[in-house]
């Protein structure tokens, strides 16, 4: 589990990273960054974009202020669906091992 807890944050972090650089338009990689961290943050970019326009737009907050808030939702969704597909796997896996073991044979020697 804590080598997806770093593969995870690693993750994130250069997709925040990419996102972040990205907004500088006077760098020549600044449509690279920007592909790369969307990339790295689906869907929690979407879905974390969404909630803060539709929900805070009409609020007194800065720009910055909901672009934080975004960012934190981002991060939030990403990791339910790291662990949801994470655990999915483990399941998997394991369904599929015991349906290949012969039955009266131990499996692991």
């Amino acid at each position: 589990m804590r080598r997806w807890v770093v593969t995870f944050s690693i993750v994130q972090l250069v997709g925040i990273a990419c996102s972040w650089f990205s907004e500088h338009p006077y760098s020549a990689a600044s449509s690279f960054l920007s592909g790369l961290g969307w990339l790295t943050l689906l869907p929690g970019n979407l879905l974390g974009t969404w909630a803060v326009q539709s929900l805070l737009w009409q609020s007194h907050l800065t720009l910055g202020a909901m672009t934080l808030i975004a960012t934190a939702l981002c991060v939030g969704i990403n990791a339910a669906v790291w662990f949801l597909v994470i655990k999915g796997i483990k399941v998997l896996r394991i369904y599929l091992s015991r349906r290949s073991a012969v039955p009266g044979r131990n499996v692991a020697r």
